[in-house]
């Protein structure tokens, strides 16, 4: 029998995150959150993390849902938790993913009267700050109201719509009871086998795909962004390019989509680009490149290069509800799933084409020919290469590399903004499991020392790492007490190089700005961490990684290896031609 015993709206809200399946909350305490705190301390599934800044309580939660595929939930006060919650709100709304962000206002009966803290019109008017950066914005003043409002709120926070939700209640309305049987949580079917939340397949443009491309005997490359980037999407995305032997380039965003020790691999497209993509793709040589679940947006597109496109039949399958700024690029996009396209061309019968074993034999000569330049151009990189100014420090780049040798395959990747997002993008193999992550559109510093907390909570049965420096340290760094504190096992690797390494290298090589504005002080981020109770390790040569990693993997809660590393030239030269 239905129990109809009051519950408070606090409590409604808290099970309604239950039925979604929702198993951490990221917040920050305060007063006008009590019942909302009381709320999710007596749940049985749901684990309150405190952070140490709202801003970074956007940033886990964003990491979460990422490696989760549910939706990120972060609490915190109206007012000014709302307004640290806006840079993650950017974040998120960039990258498309979604997100609840829930705060907690003032009484409704202090409204309009100048009370502490008051984020309503009367107020500093917090809804009409957030409105451009979340789809729906829920003002929760009556009780009443829950079920509908609540229900606005969740219904786009899943991977096919992307949405981002601001819930607003008032903390007296918090504490109202609410029946349990007309109650914001109720699920009267199974929501995983009604709701399955994906865009369906295009099959008539798939179809047309392969009879004109894919079965024919046509030079066909595939570019990949992050709409494309999960672990089942690229496990089903290496199914299609082995049977149909098509090389794949992924962007920035979408790196991690595709193993790049792989022979069909290109590397990266764009920003950080290797050599053999941009070889490919900006050559003559293609018939047809095919774009899955990318905008084609400054990074993606080499700098907007006009060889994109040139010389080359483009198709963009993409299945974002947003339509792309794609104005430099003088093609229709076609809608469809992108997870499902995959799987759709998976399952396409090649027998009925009768010469489809030529066309394979074929696309494997020119893979071959494709494979004789190499992911680097050596004539352009730098192994054990000096500073602009002679210094000897570790490159890293070597760096780069030598944790990639040493971390487990199967590792989640978070990667910070900066100078070392390049360097990584670059020289960091991807494994293909969609186990990288980076906040790439917005590209906030700091994000990934909150965000790996998300993402190893999310997935904690992988091996997390964390690779930022010494500048998003100073902005987020905090946050590694919020991993001791809670025994989350992230290994942070910090590369210092005492300078926000891009600005810096304009600075002193080209004199853009005075050095002085890009030169950091050279903090011991070793001795901050062991402070917070974070076990960490400074690491000054490159034999040392080996040993470091080995007394991490010892340990069950965070550890921080700071390797101490020079200013280099970032290997980014094929975008950076095309932005000069």
């Amino acid at each position: 029998m239905e129990s109809h015993a009051p519950l408070n709206v606090s409590t409604t809200v808290v099970k309604s995150l239950e039925v979604a399946k929702i198993d951490h909350v990221f917040l920050v305490p305060g007063k006008m959150i009590y019942p909302l705190l009381d709320a999710i301390d007596k749940s049985p599934s749901i684990r309150g993390i405190v952070c140490a800044h709202e801003t970074s309580s956007a940033f886990m939660a964003d990491g979460y849902a990422r490696a989760s595929r549910k939706f990120g939930v972060c609490v915190g006060i109206s007012g000014p938790g709302t307004m640290n919650f806006v840079p993650g709100m950017a974040a998120a709304h960039a990258d498309q993913i979604p997100m609840l962000y829930i705060a907690g206002g003032v009484s409704s009966r202090a409204e309009g009267k100048g009370a502490f803290q008051d984020a309503t019109q009367s107020g500093i008017f917090e809804s009409g700050v957030v409105r451009s950066l979340v789809e729906n914005v829920v003002e929760l003043k009556n009780k009443d109201n829950l079920q509908a409002e609540m229900r606005r709120a969740t219904d786009g926070l899943n991977w096919m719509r992307r949405a981002q939700s601001f819930v607003s209640i008032p903390v007296d309305v918090q504490r109202q009871e609410v029946l349990a049987g007309h109650n914001a949580s109720r699920q009267p079917y199974d929501h995983d086998e009604f709701n399955a939340c994906e865009v369906p397949a295009n099959r008539a443009a798939l179809e047309a795909l392969c009879n004109r491309y894919l079965l024919k005997s046509k030079r066909v490359a595939f570019l990949i962004g992050s709409r494309g980037n999960d672990p089942e999407t690229a496990k089903v995305l290496l199914e299609v390019a082995e049977k149909f032997c098509i090389p794949v380039a992924t962007t920035l965003s979408g790196k991690g989509a595709f193993p790049e020790d792989h022979v069909l691999s290109l590397g990266v497209y764009g920003f950080s680009g290797h050599s053999r993509a941009v070889r490919v793709i900006n050559s003559d040589e293609l018939d047809v490149l095919v774009v899955f679940g990318s905008d084609l947006n400054q990074r993606d597109s080499m700098n907007w290069t006009e060889k994109l496109s040139a010389w080359k039949e483009l198709i963009i399958f993409d299945d974002s509800f947003d339509a792309p700024a794609t104005g430099h690029v003088a093609r229709s996009r076609v809608f469809s799933g992108i997870g499902a396209t995959f799987r759709l061309l998976s399952q396409m019968d090649t027998n009925r084409s009768a010469d489809f074993h030529t066309v394979l034999e074929r696309r494997k000569a020119w893979v071959a020919e494709v494979n004789q330049t190499p992911l680097y151009d050596y004539k352009f990189e730098q192994p054990g290469g000096r500073g602009s100014d002679g210094d000897q420090s570790l490159y890293t780049g070597d760096v780069v590399k030598q944790l990639c040798q040493l971390l487990p395959k199967d590792a989640n990747v978070v990667v910070d903004s900066g100078a070392h997002r390049i360097f990584m993008a670059h020289y960091w193999l991807s494994s293909g499991i969609g186990n990288y992550f980076s906040s790439s559109s917005l590209a906030p510093m700091g994000w990934a020392v909150a965000a790996g907390i998300g993402v190893k909570l999310a997935a904690p049965e992988r091996p997390c790492v964390v690779v930022t420096g010494d500048g998003c340290m100073l902005m987020h760094g905090m946050e590694i007490q919020t991993a001791a504190r809670y025994g989350v096992k992230v290994l942070y690797v910090v590369l210092n190089n005492a300078a926000h390494g891009a600005v810096h290298i304009d600075a002193i090589s080209n004199g853009s700005i005075p050095a002085q504005f890009s030169e950091l002080p050279s903090h011991d981020w070793a001795a901050f961490a062991a402070s917070l109770g974070v076990a960490s390790r400074r690491v000054e040569r490159l034999d040392d990684l080996a040993d470091a990693l080995g007394e991490a993997s010892q340990l069950n809660g965070p550890f921080m290896i700071e390797v101490m590393t020079g200013v280099f030239p970032a290997p980014n030269r094929y975008y950076a031609e095309c932005a000069a």
